[in-house]
């Protein structure tokens, strides 16, 4: 049986991923050796799954729906820059939730825990952090000074709302130019 890596998402608004672009674009100006995350790829993770059996699937599409069925829609903003682990040390780079952050923790919070009774057990290295990535350092070099100051300076950068109205399961597939994501399913919240 073949696996297929796969996370659960919400996507974000056609403002906010504008922004976003605009906002990677100013970033890239620094010349630090970051890999962008594509503008078609940008979305709020809630769930890496991992590998997946078709039949995983299954019971991760029956429980993101029945969780997200719990869950009313808000609206999220999102604003600033920040770095993980910190913008001292910056290895992923992205753009941080603001209002509705407690709504979509809560949702987060509630999906591991019925994915996890059924085999997939929480990440508990890290308490999760509602984020919008926009790319990953790939190395050090001395531009990072600039991608910092940059980072920064926009730590507080309206960069727009998104209306969460649904989980979105994603299959991803790597290939040459990146990943490449399919959308596998979907829980409406109630």
């Amino acid at each position: 049986m073949e696996a297929t890596r796969c996370f659960l998402a919400v996507r974000i608004s056609t403002d906010v991923r504008r922004r976003a672009e605009k906002l990677i674009k100013k970033l890239s100006a620094a010349e630090a050796d970051v890999k962008w995350v594509e503008s078609e790829n940008l979305h709020i993770t809630t769930n890496f799954l991992g590998d997946v059996t078709s039949q995983d699937v299954v019971d991760i599409s029956r429980k993101t729906i029945e969780v997200a069925a719990e869950h009313a829609t808000f609206d999220l903003e999102m604003i600033g820059t920040g770095a993980f682990p910190d913008v001292d040390s910056p290895r992923t780079l992205w753009v941080g939730a603001k209002s509705g952050a407690e709504q979509l923790i809560s949702l987060q919070e509630d999906l591991t825990e019925k994915l996890a009774a059924i085999g997939f057990p929480p990440d508990s290295r890290k308490k999760y952090h509602p984020h919008l990535t926009l790319g990953r350092l790939k190395r050090f070099s001395h531009k990072i000074d600039q991608l910092k100051a940059l980072l920064v300076e926009n730590a507080e950068l309206p960069m727009g709302e998104c209306h969460v109205k649904e989980v979105c399961i994603f299959a991803s597939k790597l290939d040459r130019t990146g990943p490449k994501y399919t959308l596998i399913g979907r829980g409406p919240l109630g």
